[in-house]
């Protein structure tokens, strides 16, 4: 049983790196599955290795076992150009043990639905500049079942299977994808560390167009910095290999105070970096994925790829509000908000 166990750690380890050996293949599908779900992951940038609250459902699955107890989550995200984003997830502990550090969760399921739809646009054509009359819209749509164990006391594993659905007017593609993610604490300094595959699956097919699914992998490690008192330092970071972008480095930091109010800082950087916002730009006509310059073109530091957020935790009701803003560049600033319940009462 122990061999096995061993074997099976090992195999979640390596799995990861079949996909980081994958060449770039252009512009992948379904985008809509490359928005973080939560607003305190977003906040702070990083959140592969912190994985503890039920946003892990889409960051890591296996940081799930950290709860302890069900917990939902709601996430809603207003878009430039009347598009919005939803999601609803949910978690629920199977195993729960109690030993002499406490409780420990040993699995646990959970389902999480996602959605980015547009209202109702106006049908033009070449010959009706100003409307045929008809009006049409678009829609992304997952479904998803995710299971997560922990193997021993420090490690765990986790997985994700989801239906895909990609909608534009009466023409639509359906398919499947799944993540995988490890995550380990070392016991050291308290610093965790996770990993995570996302989007694994077939090319998806629109109209006899076939296009692949947006696969990326992320290495990540977080640990509590600095403690005194109510305050609480959260350090974060991460690499993430997309199959059709650019390598990023994302660094993110959050401190809670009295563990009611949290206060968050991210910050993204390409692994390749221009040196000026001239040459920026040059590259940018030969490759459109520069996404984060460090500099704009006055000279000053980029809000492209830089996160701010806010937290509100109300632990007598097992209620948490969680706000972040993200800039995007030409898109502007997007604006992100995060409900989550416990259901404490279930289990104390």
């Amino acid at each position: 049983m122990n061999r096995l166990k061993r074997v099976v750690i090992l195999v979640a380890f390596l799995f990861p790196l079949v996909v980081y050996g994958q060449a770039k293949v252009g512009t992948a599908g379904v985008q809509f599955l490359k928005v973080g779900v939560s607003a305190r992951a977003i906040g702070m940038g990083s959140f592969t290795a912190v994985a503890d609250d039920a946003s892990a459902l889409y960051f890591n699955p296996s940081g799930l076992v950290q709860l302890t107890m069900p917990e939902g989550t709601f996430s809603y995200i207003q878009y430039p150009a009347e598009l919005k984003f939803i999601n609803i997830g949910g978690v629920f502990p199977l195993v729960l043990s109690d030993t002499p550090d406490g409780v420990i969760t040993g699995s646990i399921i959970g389902i999480q639905i996602t959605s980015l739809f547009s209202d109702d646009m106006i049908e033009t054509t070449p010959g009706n500049p100003y409307g045929t009359g008809r009006t049409f819209s678009a829609s992304d749509l997952s479904a998803g079942v995710t299971y997560s164990q922990r193997l021993t006391k420090n490690f765990s594993v986790g997985a994700t299977v989801k239906f895909l659905n990609e909608r534009l007017a009466d023409k639509s593609a359906f398919g499947w994808g799944a993540d995988v993610g490890t995550f380990y604490t070392t016991g050291w300094r308290r610093i965790n560390i996770g990993m995570v595959i996302q989007n694994f699956g077939p090319d998806m097919d629109f109209e006899r167009s076939p296009f692949p699914l947006p696969i990326s992998f992320r290495f990540g490690a977080s640990m509590i910095a600095w403690e005194s008192g109510p305050y609480q330092l959260l350090l974060a970071g991460e690499f993430v290999h997309p199959n059709d972008n650019l390598e990023e480095y994302v660094f993110g930091a959050e401190l809670n105070v009295m563990k009611m109010i949290s206060f968050r800082l991210g910050r993204k950087t390409n692994a390749w970096q221009r040196a000026t916002w001239e040459e920026y730009q040059e590259d940018r006509e030969k490759d459109p994925f520069v996404e984060y310059p460090l500099m704009d073109e006055d000279g000053v530091p980029s809000l492209d790829g830089v996160s701010f957020g806010l937290g509100l935790q109300l632990p007598e009701v097992g209620l948490t509000m969680d706000y972040a803003w993200a800039g995007l560049g030409t898109l502007g600033p997007v604006h992100r908000f995060t409900l989550g319940y416990k259901l404490s009462g279930i289990f104390h």
